[in-house]
């Protein structure tokens, strides 16, 4: 194993594990799979309850639509937990039983979540790594969206602007934190203690 402070012959930097940290580009590829294969994931709850409620084929557009058609509200709040589950299986059942510590995403990026310890994450650490990213991090996930709406239907108070307003703003704090801190761990690392790490070329994730 490579001391601390010397390069390999790729010239990653290593951390005191040994284990080289993913790249910025591997990670901002990954965070756009799964924003993307993610999205349309955990939506399809809500277009499929959408099309069966309304029997209409035109474009779902958000959970406050069942309830400008005329429909209750209920129906809303239902096909957000329905995407809420989806979501749950797509980031944190799949990298607990699947891909231990890989989204889809972040399969194809060869990259993986591990505990600062070096050991795989269990549920509870991928619980609350991914309550910090979809409540406080990253509004433009779907799931984020879904969230904040199924919460405005519950409670009739308009929370979508400030959450989003905050959201960007951790959003930002924490890719300044992946790109300029020593550890490269955003917000939701620092509270779970992940880091996302490069899968070593003798690594197997069936």
């Amino acid at each position: 194993m490579a001391k601390i402070g010397k390069k390999t012959k790729n010239n990653k930097a290593l951390n005191e594990y040994g284990i080289s940290t993913a790249s910025n580009s591997k990670r901002l590829l990954a965070y756009a799979l799964d924003w993307a294969i993610g999205g349309i994931v955990t939506g399809l709850p809500a277009v499929f309850m959408y099309s069966i409620v309304t029997s209409r084929s035109d474009m779902f557009s958000n959970l406050y639509v069942f309830e400008a058609l005329g429909y209750d509200k209920t129906y809303g709040i239902i096909a957000g937990f329905l995407c809420l589950m989806t979501a749950i299986l797509y980031f944190i059942v799949i990298p607990l039983k699947k891909y231990p510590g890989q989204t889809l995403g972040k399969k194809i990026a060869k990259i993986k979540i591990l505990t600062w310890s070096d050991e795989n994450v269990s549920i509870k650490t991928l619980a609350v790594r991914y309550a910090i990213t979809f409540i406080f991090e990253s509004p433009l996930f779907i799931i984020s969206t879904y969230i904040m709406q199924t919460l405005t239907l519950i409670t009739r108070f308009y929370v979508e602007s400030v959450w989003t307003f905050v959201g960007i703003a951790c959003t930002l704090i924490s890719a300044a934190m992946v790109i300029y801190t020593k550890k490269h761990c955003a917000i939701h690392d620092y509270v779970a203690k992940t880091k996302v790490v490069e899968v070593r070329a003798d690594e197997t994730t069936n």
